[in-house]
This record gives structure tokens, sequence and C-alpha cells, in this order.
């Protein structure tokens, strides 16, 4: 049934009347609102809001300042303003919230902002500081000397050990460092500073350098030269190599550290290789005549460092030479056939008796050898050399592969000499002697007995020499 226009327009009125009636209830529900005072234990970040009219307390909320955050980073930082990061905070549902749990909430659920601005930049930041693994490594760079004694140039530039400290594998936590941001943007109050401290934590680690083990790695040895037992030449030996490490830093990831190589000589070389055994050595102790002793440092000086080449035969006068006084020998008793007399160079007969000792011991070939006439008081009966320049010599053969070099001095009272080479026997000499006497003569026999090296097994004894000397000295 159609409405009456009178009661239609009655409708209207009535409408028109509650509108402004329902406005003002509203307006009267938001005032009380307003004025009503926020519940105990209601806070904002810690920003305490109880007993504050709504009103109030939103305006207060509203002023809190929102801090740049400055996110620190392992190599520099990053500043993000809440403007040019669009950061906006929805206060009142944040106050209706507070005000409804009674208790401190947090602005994050609150705040928007551009997140997928903020993301890209923090994606920048990874791209150049993100590290790949990256193993510690070494190598020797520069072309490899030769280091055979023969073959090495000490001028040659020097190889360099170039050690690459790894690095370890580690990335940028875009995501939990976005988070971070965002919330220090929430926390006006507890972070007032605004500072986001970010620890990059490497996943995977490389090996450090162990200075001294990669030392011990690189080093090489040096090696003498050696006798060549088949040619009778020499061997060539080696340089040894190593690094100083004594200096080095501390490693640090990602940087490299250089060594360069140092070359060490080996101790023996050269001919030096070939008088490295003592094939014989023999001391006999002097008087106290000085000019006697001013002849054994003479012979001596003559004798020492002469070399005897093999198949070569040694003469003790050709060597020591003529001792006269113009060459600096001096009078001294001397033995002439059983006679004792002053004549120049007396006491010489004392170096060849010295190194016949030597060469016997040494198993060289003796090639002549006389005795005294009387005997003498520092070797005994049957070991001595006599020598005479002009009558009487003493020689002996090297009949090895190798040369043979003659060490002597006088020094502590005694004259000492030695024989050094390469020796290629696989035993050793000792000599013995006997003797036996009637009322004109001392009768001596020398003999050389061979030991075995390995057992000391005797494994020869012949007689060397027979020798006389008589008792009447004119």
């Amino acid at each position: 049934m159609p409405i009456h226009p009178l009661l239609l327009k009655i409708r209207r009125n009535k409408a028109i009347l509650i509108a402004p009636v329902c406005l003002l209830i509203l307006l009267i529900c938001l005032a009380v609102y307003l004025c009503l005072p926020m519940p105990a234990g209601a806070a904002v970040d810690s920003f305490d809001l109880s007993g504050l009219p709504y009103w109030k307390a939103l305006s207060e909320v509203k002023a809190l300042p929102i801090q740049t955050v400055e996110v620190v980073l392992p190599d520099g930082g990053m500043d993000f303003t809440p403007t040019e990061c669009g950061v906006k905070i929805n206060y009142a549902a944040a106050l209706w919230q507070a005000r409804k749990e009674k208790t401190d909430i947090s602005l994050r659920p609150y705040l928007k902002a551009d997140e997928a601005g903020l993301r890209q930049a923090l994606k920048k930041y990874a791209e150049w500081w993100d590290t790949t693994y990256q193993e510690t490594r070494w190598e020797l760079k520069g072309t490899a000397p030769d280091l055979r004694t023969d073959r090495f140039d000490p001028e040659a530039e020097r190889q360099v050990l170039v050690v690459n400290v790894g690095v370890p594998e580690a990335h940028l936590d875009v995501e939990g460092v976005l988070n971070g941001i965002l919330d220090a943007f929430a926390r006006p109050v507890s972070l007032p500073d605004g500072r986001v401290d970010v620890v990059i934590k490497p996943t995977k680690y490389p090996k450090m350098p162990d200075w001294e083990a990669l030392a011990a790695e690189v080093f090489v040895a040096p090696v003498d030269d050696a006798p060549d037992r088949e040619t009778g030449g020499i061997l060539p030996g080696r340089y040894g190599q190593s690094i100083d490490v004594s200096q080095a830093e501390e490693p640090r990831y990602g940087h490299s550290v250089a060594f360069p190589l140092q070359y060490t000589a080996p101790e023996i070389m050269g001919e030096d290789a070939l008088y490295q055994d003592v094939l014989g050595q023999y001391e006999t102790k002097h008087n106290t005549n000085e000019n006697r002793n001013n002849n054994l440092r003479l012979l001596c000086q003559a004798l020492d460092g002469h070399i005897v080449q093999p198949g070569e035969t040694f003469s003790y006068n050709e060597v020591v030479g003529e001792r006269t006084a113009e060459r600096g020998y001096l009078p001294a008793p001397a033995y002439s056939g059983n006679r004792l007399v002053d004549s120049i160079g007396g006491g010489v007969c004392q170096g060849s008796t010295t190194l016949y000792n030597c060469v016997l011991l040494a198993d060289l070939e003796v090639v002549f050898r006389a005795c005294h006439g009387a005997k003498v008081t520092y070797v005994p009966a049957g070991l001595d050399a006599a020598v005479n320049y002009l009558t009487t010599d003493f020689k002996f053969r090297n009949q090895y592969h190798f040369p043979v070099k003659i060490q002597a001095e006088v020094s502590d009272g005694y004259v000492k000499m030695k024989l050094l080479g390469t020796d290629e026997k696989d035993y050793y000499v000792k000599m013995e002697t006997t003797s036996g006497e009637d009322s004109l003569a001392v009768y001596a026999r020398s003999y050389k007995c061979k030991y075995d090296k390995q057992t000391d097994e005797l494994l020869s004894r012949e007689l060397e020499a027979y020798s006389t000397y008589y008792k009447n000295i004119g």
C-alpha cells in the first residue's frame, strides 16, 4: 500500500533530527575517551603513559624523536634517516593496544617504511663486502736456480716464496640487518642513538699459515762436495735453501707475504772435498833447543799444504829443500852416521820421521827410508827416518786414486803432522816394533798390522823394516 505523503514527510524530519544527535553523542564519547586516563602499566617503548589523558599520551608519544639509524658495519657504516626511509608509525593504534593490554608495547608492529629501498641499499653493500672462500696457498715465483755447486750462480735473481693468506667465506644477513634498522626506528626511547652494530661472522675459515712449518717445508739442506770414487774426481754437492721467518708478522686474512729465498753454501766445496779423511796422523815431542825448534818450524812450513797426486812419488829433500843459513836454518845437533854433531838444519830428521809414521798409518807405499846410525829419543826404535840433503832421502808413493795433502805444524811442544785425503781402505793400520841388542848395536823390527774397520779383527801382520842402531856414538 502506498505511503501517505504526510507520513513520509514526518519520517524524513525524524531522520534529520536523529543525525545531529548521533554525531553529538559520538563527539561526547570521543571527548570522554580522549580525557580518560591511561591505565597503570601502559607504556610505549618504555615510555610510561600511566595516568595521562589519552590526548596527552598521544601528543607526547608523537613528540618522541625518531633518530637517524647508524648501521655500523665491518668496513664502515651507513646512515638511514626516517624521512628517506619513509618511516610512518600508527601511534593511535599503538596507544589503543597499550590501553587495552595495560603493558609496555613496542612500536614495531605499527611502523611502516620503504623496506624495498632499504633492502636494495643493503644488497649493494653486500655485493662488495661478501667474500668467497679462498684457501691459504703458497708458491715460488721466479726461475728456480741450479743448486749444484759447480753450476750455482750466486749473482742470479733469487726466487721469492709468496704466501697468499686465505679468505673466510662470509655474507651480510640483509634481512637480519633490515629488521635491525626497523627495530631501531621503532625504539625512540630505549635506543635513542639509533645505533645498530652488525657483526658478520664467517661461516668457513681458511687455515692460517704456520711460518715455522712452512720454513721446514721449503728448507733444503746443503750437501758437501764429495770425492767420486769411480773417476777420482769431485762429485758436486748442492747449495741449501731456506727462508727467514723470524721477522714475519702475524698473518692476516686476504694478505700476501713474500719471503726471498736464502741460499747457503755447503761447508766443503771444490778440492776440499778430496781431503775430508785423516789417512794418518802422528806427533813427536821436541826438546828445548831453540835453534833446532826454529828448523822444525821451517820444515813444517815447507811441508804444510803440499799435495801428492795419485801415482806421484814424494821426495822429502825436494819439497823441504836444501837446509842453508840463507834460507833461515840454524846450527843444531844432528846425527852424522852414529856421531852427534852441530850442523845447519839440525832437527830436520824429526820432521821426516814424523811424516814417515803418518805414511805408515796411511798405508802409502814407502819407496825409500833409512834409519839413523843411532837411536833417536822421539820415536820407538824402528820407526825413524833419517835424511840428509846430499846423501839420504825419504820417499813415498801415492798409489791411491785420490790426492793426499800434508798438514804440518809445531805447537804445544810437538811436531804434528796429518795426511788428508779420501780413504779407500776398509781397514786401518797399527804399527808394532820389536828389538834386540848386543854389545855393538840395537836391532829393531817394525811390523804393519791391518785391522778390519767394522770388526777390529786382525787381518795381517807383515814386516815393514829392519833397523840397526849402533851404541858407540862418536
